[in-house]
């Protein structure tokens, strides 16, 4: 048995009452949560700082890792687009493959416990399987054209089944609402609630993609043309892209949406108002990198959106760490409460993911795994306890 405790123990929902001992058994599971005064003070691990659960990383796409530092900052979505499409090809398997098994042991040593992952091939397959890491895997569909939704559903398929006879917990996600026509989000969607799991979308991350559904104008235009795709098909709605396409989702599936950089205070309230299963992912070092632009957070949090933390990918970050994705919001968001962020970065993510009854919560019977978080020139560091 390990008996641990902290200056502040957070559980995931809650900072626990002072002088909390976490009891840990060699399963690394919480098996007792006790007084100090239940023990000798010789068997106790007492740090200073805050111990939480492990991290929840809800969005990242591992298949990138080897496109560090090869993507240029701040030149706007559909340039950043065209230049993944020109390069994440670029390189050998092998390269690949180590760049992803880097990127694997770093997560672990930044506290991060489980990821929701973005796939759009077999790469990251082996190394999910043998990581000590829990990845959900979202196999990414792509199709705008609503005559081809029921061929790229299809085709998705084969590499669904690849992951999931794996034993790799998976579903499928639309790319996002530009690139993903509502009749593949349908179809999407309900098969998610047919196998009790998970979906995610790319939302609102550019001023663009509003401009795109409200008047077909715009700098998507450009990314259609430079692909060479004819989309005459496509209409403009006349609303925002997340009003457009929301009511395309079954309400009834965890549903992430991704960045909401420029989603506004009608698109959320609508949004809430339509799917009671909805979460709200930032990822504010890619929208940085990216956009140069954050979301408002102030105001998701305002309206009781269920936020969730995650890090994209190493093309379009420095790194796949919660802890320096908390750091930019309390950066530009000072006024965001520690038990706020922490809360975004553990039990939110399990609650999505549907791993809550295992991780983000310190809880007894749960194997969370416990970080402890200290503070530093204004900084929050991370230290992987278990």
């Amino acid at each position: 048995m390990r008996f641990i405790s902290a200056s502040h123990i957070f559980s995931g929902l809650s900072f626990l009452p002072e002088n909390t001992v976490i009891v840990i058994n060699d399963a690394n599971a919480i098996c007792d949560i006790i007084s100090k005064n239940e023990i000798g003070l010789n068997h106790l691990e007492l740090h200073k700082g805050i111990i939480s659960p492990g991290f929840i990383n809800t969005h990242c796409h591992l298949e990138l890792s080897h496109l560090q530092n090869e993507i240029p900052q701040k030149t706007g979505i559909v340039n950043f687009a065209l230049d993944i499409i020109k390069k994440r090809n670029t390189k050998s398997i092998e390269s690949i493959e180590l760049a992803m098994h880097e990127a694997d042991a770093y997560m672990k040593t930044q506290g991060i416990v489980a990821v929701g992952d973005i796939s759009n091939t077999n790469y990251s397959l082996e190394i999910k399987k043998k990581s000590s890491l829990y990845y959900h895997t979202f196999v990414e569909l792509i199709g705008l054209n609503p005559s081809n939704s029921s061929l790229v559903f299809n085709n998705g398929l084969k590499l669904y089944n690849e992951f999931s006879e794996n034993k790799l917990s998976t579903s499928f996600a639309p790319h996002a609402p530009y690139s993903s026509s509502t009749d593949l989000i349908t179809l999407i969607s309900n098969f998610c609630e047919t196998i009790l799991k998970p979906t995610s979308i790319h939302n609102q991350e550019s001023i663009a993609e509003n401009l795109f559904f409200e008047t077909k104008t715009g700098d998507y235009l450009k990314l259609y043309e430079s692909l060479g795709l004819n989309i005459d098909y496509f209409n403009a709605t006349g609303k925002t892209s997340l009003q457009s396409i929301l009511s395309s989702f079954n309400s009834e599936v965890n549903t992430l949406l991704v960045h909401n950089t420029f989603s506004n205070s009608a698109d959320i309230e609508n949004a809430n108002q339509l799917h009671k299963k909805l979460f709200w992912c930032l990822c504010p070092n890619a929208n940085l990198y990216i956009e140069n632009t954050l979301p408002n957070i102030e105001l998701l949090l305002s309206k009781n959106c269920n936020i969730t933390l995650g890090t994209d990918s190493l093309a379009s970050n420095s790194t796949l760490s919660i802890i320096d994705e908390i750091n930019v919001i309390k950066q530009y968001f000072p006024g965001t409460t520690t038990e706020t962020l922490l809360k975004m970065a553990t039990y939110n993510g399990a609650l999505f993911l549907g791993i809550d009854h295992q991780f983000g919560e310190i809880k007894i019977g749960k194997t969370p795994g416990l970080n402890l978080i200290t503070e530093e020139n204004e900084k929050f560091k991370v230290t992987k306890l278990i």
